[in-house]
């Protein structure tokens, strides 16, 4: 079922009809009022949508919103499938120094550190709707019309949310004896056998309950935040900005089946950071300095439209999600750039990249020595520890499927390998590659000792992209080539 079909919707000709329509003033929200009354006024509204049901409309009138705390809507155990759309032309939120503003930041993944939330499963198989759970009494963590994350492949070892290599959202249609049905069947496959590096972050096949109150559709329209303390959060199921300014960073997508920014603004000093288990994710029409994908942790990419501006460092977009990427116009400012790959973990996915401008472009030069290898015959790699290996631990590239090259000593490219499984045994992270056995010490005119990163982008096309020789040499070349045509 494609995204947008999940999103509920107004009959036609009726999108500003609401259900409820409640004003902020009326529980006691002011721009003259103190933080401490402000945000005892989120609290109060928060209660009171809890026990709203259909689509709500909450109106908070202009002037400039003082709070003592992190202003976060929607943030109210109890709420369920909910729509709430946020009104706040004329607004600005102002949180003192360090707090976090934004919606349900409290939601999420449920996990621990004492392994009491994730539930691990059988290996399953892509196309399943049913998932057997290892101890069958753990159905009582989930109930019927839950969202649960299905997943595998922990790329960080800690982190919250975990930092997922492969995941989707699926909701609970049915259990029964030690077994959970879900309304979709499941797009990937996930095996028992993964690694597993911290209790209660995942790793072998996973089912993650989500917080009940995950389950809403929230837009916030109009508001301008001054988040130079911290970044603003959004953590509903969808979760989207309309027209919203941000003085710093932006709305850093987290957490959503799907995140949408239209037409928001952010030209501050910091970056947006695109942190861990996102779906899909939308920029449109936005201007937004400095986007950086710390992994691929995201499924899909969109952007439409967007443009980096030079006003307080310089502009860049950094990385992409690992399954699909599509860039229809993206303007990089004046002395930016415009990085393949995430900055640490995974791999960036097939990426198509239309009407693209930047004045530089290169990948991100983040590799493990191949020395931290062992080479156990046929193409499989082990190595200590993990995720990392030990030379570089914020570096992980063995995700089941996803490519990754072998780099010299100058990170001059000498092939390219898939990744086909990982496991773990006595301490040891076991990768198995389609390489060579043994990797000679000489490929394509280059020579050992190499380096492992993940392929900066597999498969590539690129439309009249121009601003520098990468874009436009790439643009030449046919579509689904991959990143400097780095393959065999």
């Amino acid at each position: 079922m494609g995204i947008n079909l999940r999103l509920s919707s107004s009959p036609s000709g009726t999108r500003n009809v609401y259900d409820n329509s409640l004003d902020f003033s009326s529980f006691g929200g002011s721009p003259g009022a103190s933080g401490a009354t402000n945000l005892a006024a989120v609290s109060s509204f928060n209660t009171a949508y809890a026990a709203l049901s259909g689509r709500t409309r909450l109106y908070v009138p202009p002037g400039t919103y003082n709070s003592s705390a992190g202003f976060n809507f929607a943030n109210t155990a109890g709420i369920a499938g909910s729509q709430l759309v946020i009104e706040a032309y004329g607004v600005t939120f102002t949180a003192a120094g360090g707090n976090v503003n934004g919606v349900a930041i409290n939601a999420g993944i449920v996990q621990g550190a004492d392994n009491a939330k994730e539930t691990l499963i059988d290996t399953v198989l892509s196309g399943a709707s049913t998932v057997t759970l290892k101890t069958a009494g753990q159905t009582s963590r989930f109930s019927v019309g839950q969202w649960c994350c299905v997943s595998g492949i922990n790329m960080q070892g800690a982190g919250d949310p975990p930092n997922l290599g492969i995941f989707e959202y699926r909701k609970i249609l049915s259990i029964g004896t030690g077994a959970l049905t879900f309304t979709e069947p499941l797009v990937n496959s996930y095996k028992d056998t993964w690694p597993v590096y911290t209790a209660g972050r995942g790793g072998p096949a996973t089912v993650f309950p989500m917080q009940g109150f995950w389950d809403q559709e929230v837009e916030f329209k109009g508001a301008s935040f001054t988040d130079t303390g911290n970044g603003t959060y959004g953590k509903p199921r969808v979760m989207q900005w309309t027209d919203c300014s941000f003085a710093t960073y932006g709305p850093f997508p987290t957490v959503n089946n799907l995140f949408r920014a239209t037409r928001c603004s952010a030209n501050g000093f910091g970056g947006l950071e695109v942190d861990k288990c996102i779906h899909r994710i939308e920029f449109i029409d936005c201007d937004i300095r400095a986007v950086d994908f710390q992994s691929a942790s995201v499924n899909e990419l969109y952007v439409s439209n967007h443009s980096a501006t030079n006003v307080s460092g310089t502009p860049r977009w950094n990385g992409g999600a690992s399954l699909s990427n599509i860039f229809n116009g993206l303007t990089i400012g004046t002395g930016g750039i415009f990085r393949f790959g995430p900055m640490n973990y995974g791999a960036m996915g097939p990426t198509t990249m239309t009407n693209v401008s930047a004045p530089s472009s290169e990948r991100f030069d983040v590799t493990t020595p191949f020395s931290d290898m062992t080479e156990e015959g046929g193409g499989v790699l082990s190595y200590a520890g993990g995720p990392g290996s030990p030379s570089n631990t914020t570096h992980y590239w063995a995700v089941p499927g996803t490519n990754a090259v072998l780099l010299d000593a100058s990170d001059g490219f000498a092939r390219s390998f898939q990744v086909l499984d990982v496991s773990q045994s006595g301490g040891r992270t076991y990768v198995t590659t389609n390489l060579p056995d043994p990797v000679p010490g000489t490929i394509n005119g280059k020579s050992s000792p190499w380096h492992i990163a993940g392929h900066p982008c597999a498969d590539l096309t690129m439309v009249t992209c121009t601003g520098n020789l990468l874009f436009t040499t790439q643009s030449a070349l046919p579509a689904h080539t991959p990143f400097q045509s780095w393959t065999l």
